[in-house]
């Protein structure tokens, strides 16, 4: 109890630094609101208030969620096949192209199952 009256006391507590924040929001949306009326001077039409919008500083990404998984996923399978052509033909002394066929495959899971 000691501990949470002295950080109350001493430095800042959630509630004003929430209350900061949203003072610096509204000061961005009226500094908003002074350019469109600044640049509605300019071109005579009527002033509209700017609305208060939570996500003010939100950018449109440009490659979605979706897009970026897909890549990631396709850019690791690659990555893989690479990875065994490499690790079937430099380091085993094989032919690379040997990864491809399924007798190779069925060869190495014989060896991992006995």
């Amino acid at each position: 109890m000691e501990e949470n009256e002295n950080n109350q006391s001493g430095g800042e507590t959630r509630e004003s630094i929430r209350k900061a924040r949203l003072e610096k929001k509204k000061k961005l949306v009226s500094r908003a609101a002074q350019a469109v009326r600044e640049k509605n001077e300019d071109t005579g039409r009527p002033e509209e208030p700017p609305v208060y919008n939570p996500f003010f500083n939100y950018h449109k990404r440009r490659f979605p969620i979706w897009q970026r998984l897909i890549a990631l996923i396709s850019i690791a399978a690659i990555v893989m096949l690479l990875g065994a052509m490499f690790g079937y033909g430099v380091l085993g002394h094989g032919n690379p192209w040997e990864v491809f066929n399924p007798a190779t495959w069925q060869h190495i899971l014989d060896f991992v199952r006995t």
